[in-house]
C-alpha cells in the first residue's frame, strides 16, 4: 500500500474514532438551535446546556426522518436503578415550545415511550435529572418532512 492510500485509510478510520469519542453536544446536530434551547432549559431546570453531562447510561432512540412532524415517536431508556432518576425530560430544539414532556418515574422503572410534535428539522435532547442533582443527556436529530406544529 503506498503512503496516499494508506493515509487516506487510516484517516478515515481515525475520523471516525475521534467524531465517535466526541461528547454529543460537540458533534453539531442537524436542527440545533442552542438559543432557543437554551431558554427553556433555564425555564424548566434552572440550568443552562453547559450544566448537562453526555451520558451513554441515557439511549434516545428518534426515527432520522419523520414524514410528518405531527406524531413523532420518542423512547428514552435510563440505565439507572428507579431510585436514583428523579425525572425525564425531552426538549426539542426548534420547537415553538421546547420543553415537550416531564415524566417522573417514581419506583417505576426509568422508561419513557410517548409520541411528540415536532414543528420543523431539529435536534432532540433527553434530559434526565437524578436524585443527587447530576442532569445526564442524550441527544439525537430528527429530519422532518412536512411540520407538524402548526
Amino acid at each position: 500500500m503506498n503512503r496516499r492510500a494508506f493515509l487516506r485509510t487510516t484517516g478515515v478510520a481515525l475520523g471516525a474514532v475521534a467524531l465517535a469519542g466526541l461528547p454529543v453536544r460537540a458533534q453539531g446536530l442537524e436542527g440545533e438551535d442552542l438559543a432557543n434551547l437554551e431558554k427553556a432549559l433555564q425555564a424548566v431546570l434552572g440550568r443552562g446546556f453547559k450544566d448537562l453531562t453526555p451520558s451513554n447510561l441515557v439511549k434516545l432512540t428518534m426515527p432520522a426522518i419523520a414524514e410528518s412532524g405531527a406524531n413523532v415517536p420518542a423512547e428514552v431508556e435510563v440505565n439507572l436503578p428507579s431510585s436514583q432518576v428523579k425525572a425525564i425530560h425531552l426538549f426539542a430544539d426548534k420547537n415553538p415550545t421546547p420543553h415537550l414532556v416531564a415524566f417522573m418515574p417514581m419506583k417505576a422503572l426509568p422508561y419513557y415511550a410517548t409520541r411528540v410534535r415536532l414543528a420543523e428539522t431539529t435536534a432532540i435532547r433527553a434530559v434526565v435529572e437524578t436524585v443527587d442533582g447530576k442532569f445526564l443527556l442524550a441527544s439525537a436529530s430528527t429530519r422532518v418532512t412536512v411540520g407538524g406544529c402548526g
